[in-house]
């Protein structure tokens, strides 16, 4: 039997492992629009904050030969040819498969694709993006740079070269950031701790509407208000796009079932995989690491032994990268909100009959865990969350169950 992989990410990464560990000795192709080993995009900003390059490879730069592994890299897949089994790539190749595991992924979406043809403006997605930013701020001397989108991504790409030392302004369209990861309120407490704590500058209400080159080189943006500023670079993160368009002819993910088939010989799974979420029961991309994995595995079973399902994804969202002020989110923001708030460390949680509907912690992590499997179980917490969250311990719930209500000593 021979199994093709459209990606090298995450979940291919992790899909190829399983198979080898669990006996799986025929042939394995992965094929890649990169020319890198499988990689972490969790990791990567690190790389431009200043790690080693070689610390991205998550499972070792050496991956290809230790689970021997054919790697089709720098050569997209462009087409998946389902009735003869088989994948085109740019190039021309035809690879035959008899099991795909399709994980390809998702790009950067672009609002003016053409300011891609700019020496200076960069997507922030992958380890191409990285290295073609880290060498292009060496030969510059770049020291102050524009990050157009406050998102996950754009907040990301922000702390990752303000940590690398370069002046930063952030602009995003609207109220806050990370306003898909937060509430109003818990939005506008992270906006303005993130910019207290690191300098950022955080221009919000506000987009980048043109930019302005000198002989192909960046030399200016032109922001909606009509104000400019003069940078020789623009980090642009402001969406993604799934690339499912080679095997479903659109771009809106690859829908599986429970054993992560999308077809018959097809599984999918990652950033391109339309999944059911385990609470609400909702499809959608649910794109974050512990997905992914339990997605991969899940497919590497059923392809080996038959069986196995995936119980389903969790929108989670956290960012503690670069400095010492975690966001934390999942679920969604709507029922009651029980609030409680402590210098630099806000925790919100919304309840739904009783049970958590979905919160918000910012500024630390100690309770984040508990929350999730609170959130995860669907236990009734109604009488207790406002004495969880005011907690700075993680035993709160504990000592309720047991009907202690003196804390216990430090």
């Amino acid at each position: 039997m021979k199994v093709v992989t459209v990606g090298t990410g995450m979940a291919a990464a992790e899909f190829v492992q399983r198979l080898r560990l669990d006996g799986f000795g025929d042939e394995i192709v992965m094929c890649s629009d990169e020319g890198f080993a499988p990689y972490s995009p969790c990791v990567i900003p690190f790389y431009l904050a200043g790690e080693p390059l070689d610390t991205v490879y998550w499972k070792g730069k050496d991956f290809y030969g230790r689970y021997r592994v054919e790697a089709r890299l720098s050569d997209p897949v462009v087409e998946v040819d389902t009735e003869q089994r088989l994948v085109r790539t740019a190039n021309g190749r035809n690879e035959t498969y008899d099991r795909l595991f399709y994980a390809a992924g998702a790009r950067s979406w672009y609002p003016r694709p053409e300011w891609l043809d700019t020496r200076g403006v960069f997507g922030f997605k992958t380890l191409s993006d990285m290295v073609a930013i880290d060498r292009y701020i060496g030969e510059h001397n770049v020291r102050k740079a524009v990050v157009f989108g406050g998102g996950f991504i754009g907040v990301d790409a922000a702390l990752a070269l303000w940590h690398r030392g370069l002046d930063i302004t952030l602009v995003h369209r609207n109220t806050r950031v990370l306003s898909q990861m937060t509430d109003e309120e818990g939005g506008q407490f992270a906006t303005r701790k993130l910019a207290q704590k690191t300098g950022i500058h955080i221009r919000l209400n506000t987009t980048v509407s043109e930019i302005s080159a000198n002989g192909g080189q960046l030399a200016a943006v032109q922001f909606s208000d009509g104000s400019t500023m003069e940078t020789a670079m623009l980090i642009v993160s402001i969406g993604v796009a799934p690339n499912s368009e080679p095997l479903r002819g659109d771009d809106k993910g690859v829908p599986g079932d429970p054993q992560m088939l999308a077809e018959s010989g097809i599984y999918t799974a990652g950033d391109v995989a339309v999944t059911r979420h385990a609470v609400t029961g909702a499809t959608g991309i649910y794109a974050t690491y512990p997905n992914a994995m339990q997605q991969a595995r899940t497919a590497a079973r059923h392809l080996l032994h038959g069986d196995g399902a995936f119980g389903g994804s969790i929108n989670t969202n956290v960012l503690k990268k670069h400095i010492d002020f975690p966001i934390v989110s999942a679920g969604a923001f709507s029922g009651e909100a029980v609030t409680w708030q402590q210098g630099d460390i806000w925790r919100r949680v919304y309840l739904k009959d009783g049970m958590i509907n979905g919160y918000i912690i910012i500024g630390d992590t100690r309770i984040s865990g508990y929350v999730y499997q609170l959130y995860l179980s669907r236990k009734r917490v109604d009488r207790t969350i406002r004495e969880i969250l005011s907690s700075p311990r993680h035993d709160s719930y504990y000592r309720s169950m047991l009907g202690l209500t003196m804390p216990l000593a430090a």
